[in-house]
């Protein structure tokens, strides 16, 4: 009994508690979805930052991913968002959502100025914020704290923000197109800092960048602001180099620091007061925008402007050399241009200069030596050409020119190299001029007149055709000729492969030449027994190719009784008979044989064959 009565109890709890969230949800749903935007500080100080927050109250602030922002561009810069947070409470039976987006942007001119409503769509619906109003003092006021509002606004982060913040300071406020102009980012603090990251580098639009080296870690100094000190370290270094003329705006950079430190409120125990000890603080991370920077670019003046000036801005050298003034014709000067100084070096261009008409020069080789150190950019580029003389004489490289722009003395200067005289002497190649030519003239002839044709015409008689030349019947006929050839040469291979003895017999000769070569090669006393052998299979191998016997097994009386059979003459018969007796004789005797013997053998055996070919033929 006492079992069912708690279960009844559960059950009745459940029902109650989804009746109270019910009816909660119920009523914040009639609510709807309410708008609302305030900027802090407010007011701001100019070229300083504030945040922009939009707040979203109500259910449907969980539907919404991303709001529209108004258009501040004319009063405000967009530095970058702070992200969105969240809170949902059920409060007395009632459910509260809110939702909140953080903006961060940089005040760039004073005045008061009203933020537009902010307009929210969810589904077919439409939110609507109230414009706020938004004061910009040319001075930050006494009480608004350092550039860097924090993320939630809270009491902590405001102190935070008057003890930790983020400086641009420009080397100028006024500077030439061209002309660099050095901004130094510097973190000033009364606090502790134990990191910081940059996240996010300054958009420099209408610059050219480059970043000066700066010591690692960065060295820290004191300086005093307004009766406060600060220690002060430079964490950022840039070169900004301006490629147009008018107000331009270097944007904020961004930071992230690790700060420690103390809780100014009363711990709530004994934990707490331990933990929250002075001797070990708390770590907060504060996130730091330096302010937006203004400067005024002015145009390069054209009055007095060089026709040589390729848009060089600085303070520069020129210098040049050759590697040889004493050379002959075809062969190689390299003659080597170096501007230095300090400046926009990469924007420096190919000097121009004229060389003799009778030198050929090739495309430069250029290299660059750049120096980012201390609040300039400085180095070299050095041009390497290489230049070939085709024609004897004193040869002279004019002067090299090159021009630049002072902002210092905010005028155009040029600077030049000396002249070179190059001796050339008479190469290997003669190299003749024609009577009453310059030697810029000679390089011309062939190329003043584009003929169109060079060849000599062919003049044919009037009458005469074509197919009356003997020419045209020979095209006719050698065709028919070359294709009876080939017809005969196809039925002969036909006829050879389908008759071995035919075959062998027209190929014996060749054959028996081929073993002669071979023996010939033999003609020595060491190699007597292999000479008589290679011979006698020449022989042999005749024989058996022509009377289509096997060249193995043939015999003695084989050959003689084909040979009587065949009305071979009885001397030729003899001889044959003869050379083969010999050759088998010396190939197991036991004396050897002088190679004169051998050669009377060779020519022997060679006579021999060549008077059976043509009996055997006839």
């Amino acid at each position: 009994m006492v079992g069912h009565r708690a279960t009844t109890r559960r059950v009745l709890f459940l029902l109650v508690s989804t009746a109270i969230l019910s009816a909660a949800i119920a009523r914040a749903q009639s609510q709807g979805l309410s708008v609302s935007v305030r900027a802090i500080p407010n007011p701001v100080g100019l070229n300083q930052t504030f945040r922009l927050e939009i707040i979203l109250a109500g259910p449907e602030a969980q539907n919404v991913s991303d709001v529209q922002l108004p258009d501040l561009s004319g009063f405000a810069s967009y530095v970058g968002s702070q992200g969105t947070s969240q809170s949902i409470e059920i409060v007395g039976g009632r459910m509260s959502v809110s939702r909140s987006f953080s903006y961060v942007y940089v005040a760039t001119k004073s005045g008061s100025f009203t933020i537009p409503a902010v307009e929210v769509r969810v589904g077919d619906k439409t939110f609507r914020s109230n414009p706020v109003t938004l004061e910009v003092l040319s001075a930050p006021p006494p009480s608004q704290a350092r550039p860097s509002p924090g993320p939630s606004g809270s009491g902590e982060s405001s102190r935070l923000e008057d003890q930790i913040f983020l400086r641009a300071r420009p080397n100028k406020q006024r500077a030439y197109v061209g002309e660099p102009i050095v901004v130094t980012f510097s973190l000033y603090t009364r606090l502790n800092v134990t990191g910081y990251a940059i996240t996010k580098l300054p958009s420099a639009t209408g610059f050219w960048a480059e970043e000066l080296e700066l010591p690692q870690p960065a060295p820290t100094y004191e300086e005093t602001i307004n009766g406060v000190r600060y220690v002060v370290a430079d964490i950022k270094k840039l070169a900004l180099f301006p490629t147009a003329a008018g107000e331009l705006k270097i944007e904020p950079m961004a930071v992230d620091c690790e700060v420690r430190v103390r809780r100014s409120s009363r711990p709530r125990d004994f934990f707490d007061a331990f933990f929250e000890d002075p001797f070990f603080g708390s770590t907060v991370r504060q996130t730091l925008f330096s302010p937006a920077v203004t400067v005024r670019v002015l145009p390069l003046p054209e009055e007095g402007k060089p026709e040589d000036f390729s848009g060089a801005v600085g303070q520069f050298q020129i210098e040049a050399k050759v590697d040889k003034d004493s050379v002959r014709t075809n062969e190689a000067i390299t003659l080597t241009v170096r501007i230095a100084g300090t400046g926009n070096l990469r924007v420096v261009g190919e000097p121009k200069f004229e060389l003799p008409a009778d030198f050929e020069r090739y495309e430069p080789k250029v290299t660059e030596q750049i120096q980012r150190s201390g609040n300039a950019v400085s180095g070299s580029k050095t041009f390497e050409y290489v230049l070939i003389p085709r024609f004897p004489g004193e040869q002279q490289i004019k002067p090299i020119r090159f021009s630049y722009f002072d902002p210092a003395a905010g005028q155009y200067r040029s600077i030049s190299t000396p002249s070179f005289v190059i001796r050339v002497s008479r190469g290997k190649e003669e190299v003749a001029l024609g009577p009453g030519l310059s030697r810029s003239e000679v390089r011309l002839l062939g190329q003043d007149i584009r003929f169109i044709r060079t060849d000599a015409t062919q003049w044919r008689r009037i009458g005469r055709h074509v197919h009356s030349s003997p020419l045209f019947y020979f095209g006719f006929v050698m065709p028919l000729v070359a294709l009876g050839v080939a017809v005969g040469y196809r039925r002969q291979q036909d006829r050879l492969a389908g008759d071995v003895a035919l075959a062998r017999f027209r190929r014996a000769h060749r054959g028996a030449w081929r073993r002669l070569r071979r023996a010939r090669a033999l003609l020595a006393v060491e190699s007597q027994k292999d000479f008589y052998a290679e011979v006698g299979r020449a022989l042999n191998g005749f024989l058996a190719d022509k009377f289509n016997l096997p060249s193995a097994g043939i015999t003695r009386e084989q050959v003689e009784q084909l040979l009587r059979e065949r009305q071979v003459p009885e001397t030729l018969s003899r001889e044959v008979l003869d050379v083969l007796d010999t050759c088998d004789f010396q190939r197991f005797a036991p004396a050897a044989s002088d190679t004169a013997e051998m050669q009377e053998v060779l020519q022997r055996t060679e006579k021999v064959i060549i008077e059976l070919e043509k009996t055997l033929r006839g």
